[in-house]
């Protein structure tokens, strides 16, 4: 009868771990299962990062490039300007010489 309640008993510890044990299996599966989506964000995490270096990469690039045309241009359009102005002030004189001729 002692050995029976015994066997009774060690029969429900192992009742118990097997549960235990089971409900730690399926814990270990949904963390594996999560770690390979975590893993896979980060990779996406990862490539869009590398892609945002480079677009701020080639932004700085490009924005250096469209300076440098913009301060040629700036730099053509003073000698336009000075161009002009020379022109503006030879046509007033001529006009000032040729209305006191004509006076």
């Amino acid at each position: 009868m002692m050995s029976s309640l015994v066997n009774l008993v060690l029969f429900a510890a192992l009742v118990i771990t097997s549960l235990c044990v089971l409900a730690m299996y399926r814990k270990l599966k949904r963390f594996d299962a999560s770690q390979a989506e975590y893993k896979r964000l980060f990779q996406e995490a990862s490539v869009a990062l590398g892609t945002a270096g480079d677009a701020v990469r080639a932004f700085g690039t490009e924005g250096k490039e469209v300076a440098d045309a913009l301060g040629a241009r700036i730099d053509e359009a003073r000698e336009v300007l000075a161009q002009l102005a020379v022109a503006t002030q030879s046509a007033r004189h001529l006009q000032g010489t040729s209305a006191s001729k004509t006076l």
